[in-house]
C-alpha cells in the first residue's frame, strides 16, 4: 500500500484562558501512518484526543509541534506549515470530512448541498445532480425532501444528507467523525457499504466510531490513543 498520511511526534495543548490559563495536554508525541486503501479507526476513551487528532488531520486545529504530511501524487504537504491557500485546495480536492453535524447555509436545498462539492471541482451540473440523487436515494432520504432545506429535517435525515455530501467526491483521503451516530441499523449499513467502496477504490480513511459493531466492520486496524 502507498502512504497517504504520516503523523510525526504530534503535540497539542489547549489553554483555558477563562480558567486561570490552565493548560490541558491532549496530544503528546503521537506518531502514525495511514495507507491508501485502508480504514484506520482511532480508539480510546473519551478525552483521549481522538477528535483533536482528527480535526488536526483536517487542519481545523493546528498542533503545537510535529508534522502531518499529506502525500499527493506529485508532492507532499505538511499541514503544520501549509498556507491557507494550500489547505483550502486540499479540502476541495483531496481531504473529505464527515462530521456528526450538518452545517450549511439556510434555505439551500438538500440536493444542492450534496451537489456543491462536485460543482466546486468544475464537474458538469447534470453529472453532479445524478451523483447527488444516487447518494440521497441510497441513504433513504425521501425524494420529496430533496428540494427542501435540511434545517426542517429530523436529526437522522440531516445526518444522511451530511454523509451524502461527504461521499459525493471520491476523495483520496476521508475523515469520518461518528458518521453513524444518529442512524438506525439500516442506514448505518449503507454507510458501511460506502466506506467499503471507498476503501476498494483506494481512499485512505481515518475515523472515530463509538459503535463497536460498525467499528469492527469497517476497521482495517485500530490506532490506540491511550
Amino acid at each position: 500500500m502507498n502512504l497517504a498520511i504520516e503523523v510525526k511526534n504530534l503535540e497539542k495543548t489547549f489553554m483555558l484562558h477563562n480558567q486561570n490559563s490552565v493548560k490541558i495536554p491532549v496530544l503528546s508525541g503521537i506518531s502514525m501512518s495511514i495507507n491508501f486503501g485502508e480504514c484506520v479507526v482511532l480508539n480510546g476513551h473519551s478525552g483521549s484526543g481522538k477528535s483533536t487528532l482528527l480535526r488536526s488531520l483536517y487542519a481545523n486545529y493546528k498542533p503545537d509541534d510535529g508534522q502531518i504530511i499529506i502525500y499527493l501524487s506529485d508532492r507532499k504537504i505538511d499541514l503544520l506549515t501549509a498556507s491557507a491557500r494550500e489547505i483550502i485546495e486540499l479540502r476541495k480536492t483531496t481531504i473529505g470530512w464527515v462530521s456528526q453535524f450538518l452545517r450549511v447555509i439556510p434555505r439551500v436545498s438538500a440536493l444542492d448541498i450534496v451537489m456543491q462539492p462536485l460543482l466546486d471541482l468544475g464537474i458538469d451540473s447534470y453529472i453532479a445532480k445524478d451523483k447527488a440523487a444516487y447518494l440521497l436515494n441510497k441513504l433513504n432520504v425521501p425524494k420529496r425532501l430533496w428540494s427542501l432545506a435540511p434545517s426542517t429535517f429530523s436529526g437522522g435525515e440531516q445526518q444522511r444528507v451530511n454523509i451524502a455530501r461527504g461521499f459525493a467526491v471520491d476523495y483520496p483521503i476521508l475523515l469520518l467523525d461518528e458518521p453513524t451516530a444518529s442512524l438506525d441499523n439500516q442506514n448505518a449499513n449503507v454507510v458501511i457499504d460506502l466506506i467499503e467502496e471507498a476503501k476498494k477504490r483506494g481512499s485512505a480513511i481515518v475515523g472515530i466510531f463509538h459503535d463497536v459493531t460498525t467499528r469492527d466492520k469497517v476497521a482495517s486496524r485500530l490506532f490506540s490513543m491511550e
